[in-house]
């Protein structure tokens, strides 16, 4: 079949692993650890083009991400260098949400029918991850609890979280509007050492809070985020509130909001070509003014850093608490933003040795 015309599914991914297909994970190493298809193979989208010879060309490469950009930009590299090459539509976030497979990081376990169940449907960000911290501190080893959310983000909050607490989750399923959550907690005396490896800790990542709308300190954090990936760091950029703006959509669809989300989206720039400078502003003057002098010195356009950076593997991560405070939709963001809460940022920053507030 010409794997131009094939279209596959996420969940198709057991099918395939069932069939010995090569699957290839193109998300960051973390997002991988977390998570992954079983017998999936774990390179980088911003690390594809150096490590294809990594990739088998006599077969057919099956390629997912965590919500499927990021896969269809590396299928098209592949194809570009003659490989046959399928993005997985949809990503792991569907997968992991339909999937028991041992594979996708949640273990076949009896869900306990008398676990605790919490409610906190309405609640942001960090307030789900609060109330599971609380709840898991009540439980005894072996136990369950559910919590149902609102908030998509905590989809991948909780993942981090769970990583770093040593717990299990059984389910992380959205249904409509909301998302359950079951999660079991573990014996801290396994958590520490179940195969009696020593874990030694190495930081060597960069985290940075993207708080500020302004172009000029966006453009600063961008030129940051590709040196530091350049050395060889890991790093995440956490955009929230205003920073938001840094990573809208130019291409994206004109939205019918109403009331304040109308407000709030006519005040606020429409991309990062749009922002203000923190000083000398003049009403837009600055700006363009900004923009002439860093065109005849040869410095790279905010817009240009961000396509760099996606391309070298930085992952940006927009803060779901303050899109709907923003009324900012997921599909106003560009398209290989991921989504998350505190817990995902928290999570990166455990690994990293320099974290910055922008």
């Amino acid at each position: 079949m010409n794997n131009d015309k094939e279209i596959r599914n996420i969940n198709d991914a057991d099918e395939l692993v069932r069939q010995g297909e090569f699957i290839l994970d193109v998300r960051e190493p973390l997002e991988y650890e977390i998570g992954h298809i079983s017998s999936a193979q774990n390179i980088p989208l911003g690390e594809l083009e150096r490590r294809l010879a990594e990739v088998p060309k006599d077969r057919k490469i099956y390629v997912y991400c965590q919500r499927g950009s990021r896969s269809q930009k590396a299928a098209d590299i592949l194809k570009q260098n003659s490989f046959e090459a399928v993005n997985l539509e949809n990503g792991f976030a569907s997968y992991n949400q339909t999937s028991d497979d041992a594979g996708s990081g949640h273990k076949k376990t009896r869900l306990d029918p008398d676990r605790m169940k919490i409610e906190a449907s309405g609640l942001q960000c960090p307030g789900p991850l609060i109330k599971v911290n609380s709840a898991m501190e009540q439980l005894n080893s072996g136990e369950q609890m559910e919590i149902i959310v609102t908030d998509f983000g905590f989809s991948t909050d909780v993942e981090a979280w769970a990583k770093k607490s040593g717990n299990t989750i059984l389910r992380n399923e959205r249904t409509g509007d909301k998302l359950s959550v079951v999660l079991q907690k573990n014996n801290p005396q396994t958590i520490k050492n179940s195969e009696g490896h020593q874990m030694v800790e190495t930081k060597d990542g960069a985290t940075m809070v993207v708080f500020s709308g302004d172009m000029d300190k966006a453009l600063a954090s961008f030129i940051i985020a590709a040196g530091a990936k350049s050395m060889g760091k890991e790093v995440t950029m956490f955009f929230t509130f205003w920073g938001l703006n840094v990573i809208k959509d130019p291409k994206a669809p004109v939205k019918n909001k109403k009331g304040l989300d109308k407000a709030f989206s006519m005040m606020m720039p429409k991309s990062a070509s749009k922002l203000p400078i923190s000083n000398m502003n003049m009403f837009g003057l600055g700006q363009k003014m900004i923009k002439y002098v860093m065109q005849k010195k040869k410095v790279d356009a905010l817009s240009e850093m961000i396509k760099k950076a996606d391309e070298l593997g930085v992952k940006m991560v927009a803060c779901t608490m303050s899109m709907d405070i923003m009324a900012i939709d997921s599909d106003e963001l560009l398209p290989n933003v991921n989504f998350g809460g505190v817990g995902t940022y928290l999570g990166d920053t455990e690994n990293a040795n320099l974290n910055l507030f922008i």
